[in-house]
Parts: structure tokens; C-alpha cells; sequence
């Protein structure tokens, strides 16, 4: 079958929304397991189950791309976003330990405004439009009207922990612009190994390494194991590659991942958590702005046919 770039264009922009929305209704389950399990052993086995699965994926799409794991340039960006990836994954479970779901998906949410001023600064020094500035700003408000309750603006360790998710999320966007000039699933294995390791290094240094087969556990653990390796990361790493790799740029992208708490509150209703009216303006606003976004599109989509 051939698609058109601009039906691969919103066909990535339809995977970054499936991957927000796996993403914002894992908050509740991470935040359950992680008070049954270690912290670092639950990342350890989730990303190196993970990358499992993306190179049996990429061994079963062509044999062909093992050769691409020896090369510097998939090595090196591998590495580079694994780390990042592990930082944000990290802060935001130690985060959300200490602070609220909602308080969470809100505060990782503001990688929309750090996405393109980061990317203006050294040594990337990209131009930012005035319409991305616009597009963050209204999109931070909602964000805001969602999830703070206005009656205290007290930061709480918890809080503060996110902000570096936040960070770490704004810089793995901007280095993965660069990143897709190299081969997607041999980068992407060995970026979500690289998380696993490091998870795996953490947890035998702090002697609290999980071991899956060593007990029974209740079954929200292993549906959170199941959700998050496999949809949360896996098919959600390979989406915003993909999507990069494809003409969809940073400010977007960072905009579409602000809908991550428009879901898990969605979640919350099905769960019978009705928003307030100022969180539901809130959710009205992102939903607006990401619309807005995809179908003003700056970026030149040629309607040239590819495989």
C-alpha cells in the first residue's frame, strides 16, 4: 500500500495521539505498583522487556538491520536519548510517589513550553516562531486550569522532582529531531535498552532489584508490566520516531504529548471522578489548540507517494 507524505504525516500525528493516550492512562497504575514493587527494578524489567520486544520487531522486519546496531551514529543517539528517556522516566515515578496523578501529567505537560525555547538555546539555536510561543502559552494555561488547585501555590518535593521530567522530556524531543536520520528500530532498541541497563544499575546499587518470577503479585502489577512495555513504550517511542522522521516537528509534538492529561482525566470520569467546570475549560482548551495546530500546519508535506 502507498500513502501519500501528507497521509504518513497525519497518520504519525494519529500515533502520537494513541501513544498520549496509553501514556496519560498509566498514571494511576504506575502510582499503584510502584507502592507494591521497587521503583527501580518495576523501570529495569519494563524497559528491558521492552527492548526485547522492539528487536525481535526489528529482527522479524529485516535481518538486514542488525548489521545497523554496530553503526557510531545509532550507538551514539541510542545512548544519548536512553539516558534522557531514563531521566524522565525516573523523576516522574519518584514524582509521582509524592505528589498527585493529576499534579504528575500536568507538570510532565510542560515540556510544551520547554520544547521550543530549549531549542533556541546553545547549541541548537533553532528560531522560534511566534505562533509556537502562542500555541505553548495557551496550551500551559489549560494545562493549568486542569490540574492546580489555585487556592495554594505551595511546591511540594514532589512537584519539583516532575519539573526535571519535564526538562529531560523537552531535550529527548529536540535530540530525537536529529536522531531520525539514522535507522528508527536499531536506535530505538538500543535506546530502551540503555534505559533498562541503567534501571538495572540503579536498582542492584540500591539492593532493591525486582525479580517478576519470584512471588505472586496482584494483577494490577502485571497489567501495568504489560501496558507500559509494551504500549507505553515500545509502540509509544516508535510513534514520536516515526512521526519525527516524517515532517512532524518538536513544538507539535510537545503540543499533541499536552494532551496526556486530557486522558487520564477522561480515565478519571470513566472511573466516576467528575471534573469541576475550570478543569473541564482546561481540557477544552488543549483539545482547541492541538486541533488548531495539526491543521495549521507549518511544515512542507510534498504529496509525493512512498512506500
Amino acid at each position: 500500500m502507498e500513502l501519500s507524505k501528507r497521509q504518513t504525516y497525519y497518520f504519525s500525528i494519529a500515533m502520537l495521539i494513541f501513544s498520549t493516550f496509553y501514556w496519560g492512562s498509566t498514571f494511576v497504575l504506575v502510582k499503584k505498583t510502584v507502592s507494591i514493587i521497587s521503583i527501580d527494578g518495576f523501570l529495569a524489567v519494563r524497559f528491558l522487556l521492552a527492548a526485547i520486544i522492539l528487536f525481535v520487531i526489528t529482527l522479524m522486519s529485516s535481518p538486514k538491520e542488525l548489521m545497523h546496531f554496530t553503526n557510531p551514529l545509532v550507538l551514539k543517539y541510542g545512548v544519548i536519548l536512553g539516558t534522557f528517556l531514563y531521566l524522565s522516566f525516573i523523576f516522574q515515578t519518584i514524582g509521582l510517589s509524592l505528589t498527585t496523578p493529576a499534579k504528575a501529567a500536568f507538570i510532565t505537560g510542560m515540556n510544551v513550553l520547554f520544547v521550543p525555547f530549549a531549542s533556541a538555546l546553545p547549541p541548537y539555536r533553532r528560531p522560534i516562531s511566534i505562533r509556537d510561543i502562542i500555541l505553548a502559552l495557551v496550551a500551559f494555561i489549560g494545562l493549568a486550569l486542569m490540574t492546580v488547585d489555585f487556592s495554594s501555590f505551595t511546591v511540594q518535593v514532589g512537584d519539583a522532582i516532575i519539573v526535571l521530567t519535564a526538562i529531560a522530556v523537552a531535550y529527548h524531543i529536540i535530540i530525537t529531531d536529529e536522531a531520525v536520520k539514522v535507522p528508527i528500530l536499531p536506535m530505538l532498541t538500543v535506546q530502551i535498552f540503555v534505559v533498562g541497563l541503567l534501571a538495572l544499575a540503579v536498582s542492584v546499587i540500591n539492593q532493591n532489584t525486582w525479580n517478576p518470577f519470584s512471588g505472586e503479585y496482584p494483577y494490577i502489577v502485571w497489567v501495568t508490566l504489560l501496558v507500559t512495555s509494551v504500549l507505553a513504550t515500545s509502540f509509544a517511542m516508535w510513534s514520536q520516531t516515526f512521526a519525527q522522521k516524517n515532517h512532524v516537528k518538536g513544538p507539535k509534538i510537545a503540543l499533541i504529548f499536552s494532551m496526556e492529561p486530557v486522558f487520564a482525566l477522561i480515565i478519571d470520569i470513566f472511573l466516576g471522578i467528575v471534573p469541576t467546570l475550570i478543569v473541564m475549560a482546561g481540557m477544552s482548551i488543549i483539545l482547541v489548540v492541538t486541533v488548531y495546530s495539526m491543521v495549521t500546519t507549518e511544515e512542507s508535506i510534498p504529496e509525493e507517494t512512498v512506500e
